[in-house]
């Protein structure tokens, strides 16, 4: 089929010119990458009607031999939609100063405004809200600077000149974005403990996330008032990510209250630590306090025989001296 056997007769020119093209450049024309395929439309300009055609056709080749199409990924339909890039190039503008001010610290304010930074951030990229509601963690990985989105989108989000155009000099650190959220994901799906993601966002001091290997799950989740996440972790709807970015870009996005830190109860040397930081401090310093609070135990208590002995003799005298008089009357 490389050749033209098997390609209906009207698809002949466009799939023998993507053929030629993918030989001349050692890589495969069946199957062919979505990679490919925008390597071949980027070195290959022309009008907006022929490069849909040839995308087309690649797509029907691939369909009718039994391959994935992969004309169908995001980063291929921007590439064909000019007036879909333009407006994409507009919205990371706009977007990159609202990103800039949304919170990274606080309870829960700084929960709000991470999850938020990468639902504008991605939408920014030209992702709808569907696609971002139906991203899995594992299709976003960090490079450099930059993400790169795999799965159905193969994008490359990195630090583009054109967001300076209108954003007032502010460009997306796509790379920050993603870890700063992805901390809070990673805290959430190993310490399943409001408390425990509560003190990292006060603070705004997370674990090292330079060897964390990411996990599997959505991107972005739904946070009530509180802070809390639903367990397990679901994705957000469609209308709710939509919802997110109309009022961001509106200037009206949700209020959320800045909650107090509850004060802490007072500690003597008995009571175990909060559970934070290393968990194998954390284990070792609960076994410690442990022991130290059962030998505050047992030194408190070690008179206690002795005291009910003597309330037991003075309980007997008592009923004797209860019986004497009873005999009298």
């Amino acid at each position: 089929m490389v050749e033209g056997a098997g390609v209906p007769v009207g698809y002949r020119y466009e799939w023998a010119l993507f053929a030629d093209w993918c030989a001349a450049a050692d890589a495969s024309a069946l199957p062919a990458s979505a990679l490919t395929l925008a390597q071949f439309l980027a070195e290959n300009p022309a009008g907006d009607a022929a490069r849909r055609r040839l995308v087309a056709v690649v797509n029907h080749v691939h369909t009718a031999a039994g391959h994935p199409a992969p004309g169908t990924v995001t980063a291929i339909r921007l590439q064909l939609d000019r007036a879909r890039t333009a407006r994409a190039t507009v919205l990371r503008s706009r977007v990159a100063p609202i990103i800039s001010a949304l919170p990274v610290v606080g309870w829960p304010t700084g929960m709000f405004g991470r999850r938020d930074a990468v639902i504008l951030a991605l939408h920014g990229a030209g992702l709808r809200a569907v696609d971002i509601a139906r991203l899995d963690r594992r299709d976003i990985t960090v490079a450099g600077e930059g993400v790169r989105i795999g799965g159905r989108h193969q994008l490359h989000l990195h630090l583009h000149p054109d967001t300076d155009g209108g954003g007032g000099g502010v460009v997306i650190e796509y790379a920050a974005v993603w870890r700063r959220w992805e901390q809070v994901l990673r805290v959430v799906q190993e310490h399943p403990s409001t408390r425990v993601l509560e003190q990292h966002l006060r603070t705004g001091v997370f674990p090292d996330n330079s060897d964390y290997r990411g996990g599997s799950g959505p991107v972005v989740v739904p946070i009530n008032r509180w802070g809390a996440v639903p367990l397990p972790l679901v994705s957000m709807a469609p209308a709710a990510i939509a919802s997110v970015v109309t009022s961001h870009l509106a200037g009206t996005p949700a209020r959320h209250r800045r909650i107090p830190e509850r004060p802490a109860p007072s500690r003597s040397a008995a009571e175990p630590p909060a559970l934070f930081g290393d968990p194998a401090a954390v284990l070792s310093d609960t076994y410690a306090a442990g022991v130290a609070a059962r030998a505050a135990a047992h030194t408190a208590l070690a008179d206690v025989g002795d005291v009910l002995d003597e309330v037991e003799d003075r309980a007997e005298k008592l009923l004797r001296r209860t019986l004497e008089l009873l005999d009298e009357l």
